[in-house]
């Protein structure tokens, strides 16, 4: 008897929140989705992308043609070594115990700059929906054409100094070109990842991110040597080293 006194009642609960007080439940339900916490970062990785071999000597790039541009001394940056570093490598999580687990959109802003005739930084990371502002500091007309392939591409005409576009991105995507079609050597290239675990390697190759405790799969990507993953387990508020380790192309091969 009981049972069924609990039962009718539960079912003009489920009857009474239906029918006009608001969908209380499904309020309910929603507030309870929205307030799960993202994983606390409280792992540190950190380590080296090293160059093995001979550095190639960066191109000089022919600019006395380009008005607003002859008086720059640019050089090409596909390979960035400093201190047998690789420097502008993607290194990022792309797999374990990634999995199920959500992040909030980040407030910060990521800017890439057009300064000199050149895209400053060449390599940048940010999250899925995260603004990306793209400012033209020359005096001189550019471009920014991005050639996305999961994502929406774009090309904004910024024709004087301080003229800005706003980027957002649906979708993840590993290696993004932006290129300038006024100056073909103009190039940088964008990350895109759901989530903050991802970072660019600096001056000497070196790198750190922080991450949940747990076991991942992280993959580093350079726009002309290609992709490596390694696995790695880090604890809570430990830190982990991981290094990686590119080759110079073998000259012969081509």
């Amino acid at each position: 008897m009981r049972k069924t006194l609990l039962a009718l009642s539960l079912l003009s609960l489920l009857a009474s929140a239906a029918c006009g007080d608001g969908g209380g439940i499904e309020i309910e339900i929603e507030k309870a989705a929205g307030s799960a916490s993202a994983p606390a970062l409280t792992a540190k990785l950190a380590g080296k992308v090293t160059f093995e071999g001979t550095a190639p000597t960066p191109k000089k790039i022919p600019t006395s043609s380009q008005p607003g541009c002859k008086d720059s001394d640019l050089v090409s940056e596909d390979y960035v070594v400093s201190d047998g570093g690789l420097e502008n490598v993607i290194l990022y999580v792309s797999g374990g115990d990634i999995a199920g687990k959500t992040f909030p959109v980040p407030a910060e802003v990521v800017t890439l700059t057009q300064e000199g005739c050149r895209y400053v930084p060449h390599t940048l990371t940010l999250q899925v929906r995260q603004q990306l502002r793209v400012v033209n500091n020359d005096e001189i007309a550019h471009n920014v054409h991005g050639w996305a392939e999961a994502n929406k591409i774009f090309n904004d005409s910024q024709s004087s100094k301080g003229v800005e576009n706003i980027h957002t991105f649906d979708k993840e995507e590993v290696l993004l070109p932006v290129r300038c079609d006024i100056h073909n050597w103009m190039n940088a290239f964008i990350g895109v990842f759901s989530h903050p675990l991802h970072t660019v390697s600096k001056k000497g190759g070196a790198y750190e991110m922080m991450l949940p405790a747990g076991s991942y799969k992280v993959t580093a990507a350079h726009e002309t040597l290609g992709k490596q993953e390694m696995m790695v387990t880090v604890a809570e508020n430990g830190t982990v080293e991981l290094n990686f380790t590119f080759k110079a192309k073998d000259k012969s091969a081509n």
